[in-house]
């Protein structure tokens, strides 16, 4: 072979190495997939934070956001499929989904995960971490209570009870245009923080575990809540008819509506017609509110599952998150974690003073039941609960009968696979 042929053929070798050395890094770039569902501003809020970890990482983190009415099913259909996203977030967890979801006590410990949102299995194994927290509170229409000359709380020090609370709404509907004394979403999550700040514990397992019950102050509060419907403090059309609850406090003709963290950014850009304020729910027998969520998991199914778990991991650092939550305008679902929020930064920080003194596990035991009942492959609630009232307002059957209606509920959903 002459001299020039062979240098020829060694350079050729060398370009044909190169270039599928080149191909290798290319099918090897690594790539997860998390899907969410939510409004614009939670869905954005992870692509940010995708974004942030691609450029600390090299990761790329593909954000699909799938119809909250299709998201388990897509989940399940992929995990069966062996196709599982790497991350997800979601409302429930799946029996179906057991045998393949990670491990993450250890992100759960390192990130003091607040207890009683944190998803475990029966041996446990943290299966689910609260990706946020949603806390029911209250909103005043300052406005309105000013001008009828009305003080409300300022501090912890001067919190109402719900007699005291009704006294100053019924004075602010006396000495204003007020039409009614307040609203209140049309929920059992609310129905919930009421029934538990009367003092109840709402719906829970007998002395014998074999049926669900309720105790005296549960049943005072249904019947207190359903007296301030008929009495007309707040409109029974909300709860009777699907009247939008919101759009009756933004109107400016309502001083107080009963609902959530979640409205702080809509009201906070929304609402310009007058002055509103969170303030600290009442409190007839003790502080308590109810907490709902959503909550990041893992599957070990995967393509790549060691790096979703890296990337779940990175989530949940201290600065990451707090990004987190300042993007989406969540409430941290982590123990004493303060956030800078761009807008409500004084709404935020009454609901994570609520949250604090609250911590009792009842506030958020709803949410984790269904939850943990779901992955052990019990059917959950129907809202039953919800349902009954509204039959009782609408004088179709006693509260009595109502109540035995949402016992039914928990004892299929809860007690029957």
């Amino acid at each position: 072979m002459n001299k020039k042929l062979g240098m020829t053929i060694i350079s050729m070798a060398a370009l044909l190495l190169v270039a599928g050395c080149g191909n290798g890094d290319s099918s090897d770039a690594k790539e997860i997939r998390m899907f969410v569902s939510g409004d614009t501003s939670e869905g954005g809020a992870y692509t940010k934070m995708a974004e942030k970890y691609k450029e600390e990482t090299g990761v790329t983190v593909e954000v699909t956001d799938v119809p909250y009415d299709d998201l388990l099913t897509k989940i399940t259909k992929a995990v069966q499929a062996d196709d599982a996203p790497e991350v997800v977030r979601v409302s429930t967890v799946l029996p179906d989904w057991n045998e393949y979801l990670m491990d993450l006590t250890a992100v759960a410990d390192d990130a003091n995960t607040l207890e009683s949102m944190t998803i475990k299995n029966e041996e446990d194994v943290v299966k689910a971490l609260p990706s946020d927290v949603t806390a029911t509170g209250l909103f005043l229409n300052t406005d309105l209570f000013d001008e009828a000359g009305v003080a409300y709380p300022q501090s912890e020090d001067d919190i109402w009870t719900w007699d005291e609370f009704l006294d100053a709404i019924n004075e602010v509907v006396e000495k204003t245009d007020a039409k009614y004394g307040m609203v209140m979403d049309a929920s059992d999550h609310r129905l919930r923080a009421f029934t538990y700040q009367y003092g109840g514990q709402d719906f829970f397992l007998d002395d014998s575990g074999d049926s669900y019950t309720t105790d005296d102050a549960t049943k005072e509060a249904l019947q207190k809540f359903i007296d301030l419907n008929n009495d007309g403090v707040m409109p029974k059309s909300v709860w009777t008819s699907g009247e939008d609850a919101s759009a009756m406090f933004k109107s400016g003709r309502v001083p107080a509506y009963f609902s959530g963290s979640w409205q702080i950014v809509d009201f906070s850009n929304n609402i310009s017609n007058f002055k509103w304020q969170s303030v600290y729910a009442p409190a007839q027998e003790t502080r308590a509110l109810n907490m709902g969520g959503n909550f990041i998991t893992g599957f070990s199914n995967s393509k790549n599952s060691e790096e979703g778990q890296k990337f779940i991991e990175w989530l949940y650092e201290e600065e990451n998150y707090k990004q987190l939550c300042t993007y989406a305008g969540y409430l941290p679902a982590v123990e004493d974690m303060t956030i800078e929020y761009e807008q409500g930064q004084d709404a935020y920080e009454i609901y994570n003073q609520e949250i604090a003194a609250a911590a009792q596990p009842i506030s958020g035991k709803q949410t984790n039941d269904q939850v943990t009942m779901s992955m052990k492959g019990y059917t959950g609630l129907t809202g039953a609960y919800k349902e009954a009232i509204v039959q009782v307002l609408n004088d179709e059957i006693s509260l009595d009968d109502a109540i035995e209606k949402t016992i039914q509920d928990y004892n299929d959903g809860f007690l029957k696979k």
